[in-house]
């Protein structure tokens, strides 16, 4: 099947999802030789301002699509999901072109708190992208003005996701709003290189038991665009050789097995000698076990 095909059949599909709710209109996909959207839409603008200011605009309110979803927050899941409730129903909306890191990565709770502060309960219109293989509706979700995709991305709470980026125009803005934070230091970009680790990534190690990365630290917002649709950055940093010596007052190891379980150790006990601790994989030393917990820890069994 062609890649026109599949764009076909998943519109057609949400087409079919929105039929009940009045007046809704899908938004312009990009033409996919020439980057460009079928419909003339105006270049969004990139602010730094405060929290929940205008930060990135996919469609400006003269171009923005006339009829879209809307509804009303009933739950945030995490940084990057949430369920809204239609005239025709509930429905679940995975963010379009951002991924926030894991509920159980670090900063990953935070993320779904500072989400949860900005649309819990809201009115807010949905911009149906596509849909995913879990039967999620995937868009931009907007609160009046503000792209709430792109807030995410800007306060440092979640990552510009390259591979499913570029189906609609302005998707670009989400690797400059990236860059400006990773600059800033804002969110993830400030904590450790050990800590930041690609929600996608480590995903995918967590299946697959992989205990490697890619440091993101020297990503430039050329690169980010240049990756769009593209998948994972080819390139991946070594991983980072195991920490023997713990910090100075938290002798707990957090370890990661091979399932991807989080268990910490605590000296005297088990198979605390045995256990390195590779904070290049995300592993962990806690100063108590209450941290441990709060981090998504657990003791042995």
């Amino acid at each position: 099947m062609g890649e026109s095909q599949r764009l076909a059949i998943g519109w057609l599909t949400l087409a079919g999802i929105v039929a009940g709710c009045s007046g809704v209109a899908l938004p312009p996909l990009v033409d996919q030789q020439s980057g460009f959207s079928a419909s003339t839409t105006p270049s969004p603008s990139v602010s730094s301002g405060p929290a929940h200011a205008k930060a990135v605009q996919p469609y400006a309110d003269s171009a923005r699509p006339d009829l879209v979803l809307p509804g009303t927050v009933l739950r945030v899941l995490d940084g990057d999901t949430a369920d809204v409730q239609l005239d025709s129903g509930p429905i679940r909306v995975r963010f379009h072109g951002v991924d926030a890191p894991e509920n159980s990565q670090p900063l990953g709770k935070a993320a779904g708190a500072y989400l949860a502060t900005m649309i819990q309960g809201r009115m807010v219109e949905v911009l149906p992208v596509d849909q995913d293989a879990y039967d999620r509706i995937v868009g931009v979700l907007y609160l009046g003005e503000t792209n709430v995709n792109a807030e995410m991305v800007r306060t440092g709470y979640a990552w510009a996701y390259r591979k499913y980026l570029g189906a609609l125009a302005g998707d670009a803005d989400y690797c400059r709003l990236e860059d400006q934070a990773r600059v800033a230091g804002f969110g993830l970009w400030s904590l450790p290189v050990s800590e930041r680790l690609p929600p996608w990534e480590y995903r995918a190690d967590k299946r697959n038991g992989g205990r490697t990365f890619t440091d993101y630290s020297d990503e430039t917002a050329e690169n980010c665009i240049a990756a769009m649709g593209q998948g994972p950055r080819a390139v991946r940093s070594p991983t980072l050789a195991p920490s023997v010596t713990p910090k100075s007052g938290c002798p707990i190891k957090g370890n990661i097995n091979s399932k991807g379980e989080r268990i910490y150790h605590v000296p005297g006990r088990g198979s605390y000698a045995q256990t390195e601790i590779n904070e290049g994989a995300g592993e962990r030393w806690f100063c108590s076990e209450d941290e441990a917990r709060q981090a998504g820890w657990r003791a042995p069994r």
